[in-house]
């Protein structure tokens, strides 16, 4: 009888711990919860690295990558140019209460609760790039891309696609994309 009931309590024991370490992560979850949201901090995790196009079907033009614990950018270089990518210049990470400012202003219908977390921006402010939310992204019918562009001051969609080193003629993509609409 002994062993059963020191048996009995051990289970019992190891439920309740059981109980509390789940009770524990919950808390623990809840407050992370709360402390993100207290700090604007999105749920999703924003994506940066990678490149990006302003027209789907063309090269990558702008390469985003980390650095030294930051962003950082590099633009294609014109064909003919010994190198393809310029230097990396390093990028600010803005907290999505600054960086709005730049997309308040849309023709998108885009609102700052569709914005997945915070903003990278070049220090010049010329361009600044933000992620929306998956959701807001299945769900309006303006975005076609998860990744939004200010750039120097307009605001629309930009392409996250593979990089590649294909070098690229600038003026003249941009004038027969600009003549396609």
């Amino acid at each position: 009888m002994t062993k059963q009931v020191i048996a009995l309590g051990g289970v019992v024991m190891a439920l309740l711990l059981g109980g509390l370490t789940g009770c524990e992560k919950s808390q623990k979850t809840a407050e992370n919860a709360q402390k993100n949201k207290q700090f604007g901090v999105a749920a999703e995790e924003t994506v940066f690295d990678g490149c990006y196009t302003i027209d789907k079907d063309t090269p990558a033009t702008i390469k985003i990558s980390q650095q030294n614990g930051g962003y950082v950018m590099q633009m294609k270089e014109p064909k003919g140019s010994q190198a393809i990518w310029d230097n990396p210049e390093k990028l600010e990470v803005l907290p999505l209460a600054q960086g709005w400012q730049y997309f308040s202003t849309n023709s998108i219908d885009l609102s700052s609760a569709d914005a997945a977390g915070d903003v990278i921006a070049r220090a010049d402010k010329m361009l600044i790039l933000l992620q929306t939310r998956q959701a807001s992204a299945n769900t309006n019918p303006m975005l076609d891309s998860r990744y939004v562009v200010s750039l120097m001051g307009a605001v629309n969609t930009i392409y996250q696609v593979p990089c590649d080193d294909t070098p690229v003629d600038l003026i003249n993509n941009f004038h027969k994309n600009s003549q396609k609409g």
